[in-house]
């Protein structure tokens, strides 16, 4: 089938818009160069679309859109057409300046496939073409979120069992020293693949605690059967330069992490000096976080700059928040709440952008979309009824492929004429 484009175009408060279909079911285009494992879509999978509500609202550049069991990166232009894809799983992708792309294999359909469960270890960096030009291999899992730092060095999160020795002193109750216990570290690792920094969760988190949500420890846990998953965290990032810091509290340091415990609630910032907490975020709105994802600091030059975004999963309640946190009285100065409308049970992120919007992904249902400071949506991408792995915004001068694509698709009104 050819891929068939429909266009309607209307006027809506003053802006432009446009709804735009790209039936990509059985499109050669689309799957040319996808593994022969595959999945292949049908007839009865949703169509991928992408619906621009207000051209002069949204935030320009490509969308990096991580594809589910399809092993496919795409990059998306700004009416949802594929301009570029990696054909590789990824369960953590990241554009670099370079226009190279950073790599964490091992999403779950990954971890099903051979091919890509055997890079599950593995940290790689991509060229614009697809070739591997940069590798670390660990003896663990490498899983969730990995990133370049301007050092040169990379941070990624590792999988680490709790040992023996650790459990008899770390944990208060004997009949839990018994049981399997799962941890996760925060390695840096350098260009030659020397580990050159650690933080390992259990040594300076307490490991008798889930925090508000309760340790759920199930039948084949307590026979030794599974591991208990304590912390599965899901995040780390560095904080950039921020006027908290500026001011003169040094809980702020550049260089400090931001790292999240799936399973504790809580958010934790790490001096990465002494690798203690200095600060953490539980919260208390509409109950206080259940499950999170992706919590960053706003750099300098972009709206809401020094505060921090956090994903909350609202697993509980059924229904998904964005938090924008001043982080120093860790009160909430701005939310994204749409009922059960927003939810993502597992997963999800979302990004501040230059005009101020907020990009959001709706990671299990594949959905993601821009709001304005007062919440209108004005652009969402849904894909072909597959997850996506925490989507992101990239400039069209971000690297110079972008740059070059840009110049192709030269803007809005262009690509509509197209």
């Amino acid at each position: 089938m050819t891929p068939s484009k429909l266009f309607q175009i209307g006027m809506v408060a003053g802006g432009v818009w446009l709804c735009l279909f790209i039936a990509q079911r059985g499109a050669q285009p689309f799957r040319s160069n996808l593994p022969k494992d595959a999945p292949q879509i049908s007839e009865e999978m949703p169509i991928a679309r992408a619906t621009l509500f207000d051209s002069g609202a949204v935030a320009p550049g490509f969308t990096l859109y991580p594809e589910l069991g399809n092993a496919s990166v795409q990059l998306l232009g700004p009416l949802g057409k594929i301009v570029h894809r990696w054909p590789i799983d990824a369960t953590r992708a990241r554009l670099l300046p370079s226009c190279n792309l950073l790599v964490l294999h091992g999403s779950k359909w990954g971890l099903e496939q051979p091919r890509w469960s055997a890079l599950s270890n593995v940290l790689r960096e991509y060229s614009w073409d697809g070739e591997v030009e940069w590798e670390y291999k660990d003896r663990f899992r490498l899983h969730h979120d990995a990133q370049k730092l301007p050092s040169g060095n990379y941070l990624a999160l590792r999988k680490t069992e709790v040992g023996a020795r650790e459990k008899r002193k770390l944990l208060d109750d004997p009949k839990k020293r018994v049981l399997k216990f799962r941890s996760d570290e925060v390695i840096e690792i350098d260009p030659l693949g020397n580990v050159v920094w650690q933080w390992i969760a259990h040594r300076h988190l307490d490991l008798n605690s889930c925090g508000r949500a309760r340790c759920m420890l199930n039948e084949k846990i307590l026979k030794g059967q599974d591991e208990f998953d304590w912390s599965h965290v899901n995040t780390v990032r560095t904080l950039p330069p921020n006027r908290w810091f500026d001011e003169g509290d040094t809980r702020f340091r550049p260089g400090n992490l931001l790292v999240m415990p799936r399973n504790l609630w809580k958010v934790f910032l790490v001096d990465r000096a002494s690798k203690e907490v200095v600060w953490s975020y539980g919260g208390d709105f509409k109950g206080g976080l259940e499950g999170g994802h992706e919590p960053y600091m706003i750099s300098k030059g972009l709206p809401g700059e020094g505060n921090i975004l956090v994903f909350d999963n609202g697993r509980k309640r059924g229904a998904s928040l964005i938090l924008e946190i001043e982080p120093p009285s860790k009160r909430v100065v701005w939310n994204y709440f749409d009922g059960y409308r927003f939810f993502s049970a597992s997963a999800g992120s979302m990004q501040r952008l230059k005009n101020g919007n907020t990009l959001i992904a709706e990671d299990r249902s594949g959905r993601v979309f821009e709001v304005t400071r007062d919440k209108k949506i004005v652009w969402e991408y849904r894909g072909n009824g597959m997850r996506t792995a925490r989507p992101s915004r990239y400039e069209s001068n971000y690297c110079p492929e972008l740059s070059r694509l840009w110049s192709e698709e030269s803007s809005f009104e262009d690509a509509l004429e197209s």
